[in-house]
């Protein structure tokens, strides 16, 4: 509980910075990824189209306007975004120091890009094929029972199963970047120790994350109810990423400073490179 409550307070101080940072490229990558696309769908449950997997996909996912390409700058500019939250967060917590300034935006990418991209390729590969997984559940159901209420239970109960197993999953592999950015271990050897260093604590760190992502589900279910327009569910997806990758980096390097009892500047209110802290250290 201490982790929700340290992570919502930073999130609430330094977060809003941090999202309007991620904006741009959120919104752009809505254009590909679609997080209430599944949950939308169940408002159709009179009109589930089912003769063909491809046409449900279709009828599910496919927008009206083909714009695709901008979403793949989005994505593109968002794994340079999250190199640079990386560089921000760890900074602000390792010496207290909190500042999106564009000149330290270069060494921030130089050195977080790799990492970045790994962990977006990983986000991104998982969130397809838990989608695809959700897809073939409600092509099932519709084929086993056809549009109707039956249909709806069946896909209410998968999307929280399949929702329940992402959240779970992300608070497996939560500390995984982190460790690849700060100890130097490759890939695979980065991996088991955040896994080790996770022991315990997975179903309170997907607490955590649902604390951010249920609020925002409720909204998604709100508009789902009141509009089908396409162009409020696409910016309600890019708000949606907007706010929660940002939220689980700050997740992330709490649970990081936690895990190896590093000790957080930014929780002493002290900056280390600031001109007081320095006369004070020689005073001393």
């Amino acid at each position: 509980m201490n982790i929700t409550k340290s992570t919502l307070k930073y999130f609430f101080d330094k977060g809003p910075q941090l999202v309007l940072l991620a904006t741009l490229p959120s919104l752009l990558s809505a254009l590909l990824f679609s997080p209430s696309a599944s949950l939308h769908y169940l408002f159709k449950y009179k009109h589930v189209v089912y003769d063909t997997f491809a046409h449900l996909y279709e009828d599910m996912h496919v927008l009206p306007f083909d714009i695709f390409y901008l979403g793949i700058v989005g994505l593109i500019l968002y794994v340079f975004v999250l190199a640079l939250m990386f560089g921000i967060v760890d900074r602000h917590m390792r010496i207290g120091e909190f500042t999106i300034s564009f000149r330290r935006a270069k060494t921030r990418i130089n050195y977080n890009i790799l990492t970045a991209i790994q962990f977006a390729l990983f986000v991104g590969v998982v969130f397809v094929l838990g989608d695809l997984l959700l897809t073939v559940l409600y092509y099932l159901w519709a084929v086993a029972f056809g549009s109707g209420g039956a249909w709806l239970a069946f896909s209410i109960l998968s999307w929280l199963a399949v929702t329940f197993g992402l959240i779970l999953l992300f608070s497996c592999i939560i500390l995984w970047p982190p460790f690849m950015l700060h100890t130097g271990l490759r890939t695979r050897e980065a991996f088991r120790m955040g896994w080790s260093n996770m022991s315990g604590k997975v179903f309170r760190t997907a607490f955590t994350i649902a604390v951010a992502v249920v609020p925002i589900q409720l909204v998604m279910i709100i508009v789902g109810a009141v509009t089908d327009s396409t162009v409020a569910r696409v910016i309600l997806d890019g708000l949606s990423f907007a706010i929660v990758l940002p939220y689980y980096v700050i997740l992330m390097y709490n649970l990081f400073y936690d895990a190896t009892g590093t000790e957080r500047m930014d929780l002493q209110k002290i900056d280390l490179w600031s001109r007081k802290t320095f006369k004070r250290i020689g005073k001393d």
